[in-house]
């Protein structure tokens, strides 16, 4: 005779799972609201103290968010846990930020070929007028002040054009965690003109359906921002010093910052 384990599931859990499905099913969006906590109750049949743990649990997913004096809305930014735990796991020495940007590349290479293939009319036009609005500096120099907010823009409309929300929030999760350090080629010669010479390129293989152009592509621009960010920290001095105020350090708790 077998028996089979009994699987007790709390009431929250399964307002979670049925919130979720909704949200899924409905192909609700960002800004969606939702209904009340108290019409929340009321559906489910159970305390409002059960429906404020399940929020709790979908908050953390990043599902939904509270705005107070407004009400419960949909935020559907996907397992946001995810980024706090590559935020934890990086410390601020270049054998980290190489891993990272190893890490990197294959993200964004993926994010490009899929980008090929599914990113509609609207999106690739959005891109054509990002790597448009790059203007250099008045005596026709690199201008980092025009360059950067480009730079941060094509990443991210090539991560959404992608199609994969997971997708779409480790590459911010991970550029974010590069926001300090990608600057150090500005100073590099040559650099901005060349990077902006790499996005004309993605985007061209992106608008041309060329899945396998627009992934090596965006390989070899993520290899050339890793070379560049080598050489100048190198340059600098010290790596862990130079790299100790950015977001790598800045993110993590104290006690974990150094790495064996």
């Amino acid at each position: 005779m077998s028996f089979s384990a009994v699987t007790v599931v709390r009431p929250y859990e399964q307002i979670v799972r049925q919130i979720q499905d909704v949200i899924r099913r409905d192909g609700m969006e960002a800004g969606d609201r939702l209904p009340t906590e108290r019409e929340l109750a009321d559906a489910f049949g159970v305390s409002r103290s059960v429906v404020r743990e399940a929020l709790k649990v979908l908050a953390a997913q990043g599902l939904v968010e509270s705005r107070q004096g407004s009400g419960l809305y949909v935020r559907n930014r996907p397992i946001e846990s995810v980024s706090r735990a590559i935020t934890l796991s990086v410390s601020p020495d270049l054998m980290s930020v190489d891993r990272l940007f190893e890490f990197r590349k294959l993200l964004e290479m993926d994010a490009a070929r899929l980008a090929t293939v599914r990113a509609t009319s609207e999106q690739i036009a959005e891109l054509e007028s990002t790597v448009a609005g790059y203007q250099p500096a008045p005596d026709g120099g690199p201008n980092w002040d025009s360059f950067a907010p480009v730079d941060n823009a094509l990443h991210a409309q090539i991560a959404e054009a992608a199609g994969n929300p997971f997708l779409a929030v480790m590459v911010e999760s991970v550029r974010t965690l590069m926001q300090d350090i990608v600057p150090l080629i500005a100073d590099h010669p040559g650099s901005i003109d060349e990077a902006m010479r790499q996005h004309h390129a993605i985007r061209a293989a992106i608008a041309a359906g060329d899945a396998e152009g627009a992934a090596r592509a965006m390989g070899e621009h993520v290899d050339y921002t890793s070379q560049v960010v080598h050489i100048q920290a190198e340059s600098l001095g010290q790596v862990e010093e130079q790299l100790s105020g950015t977001s790598l350090s800045a993110a993590r708790p104290h006690s974990v910052q150094r790495r064996s």
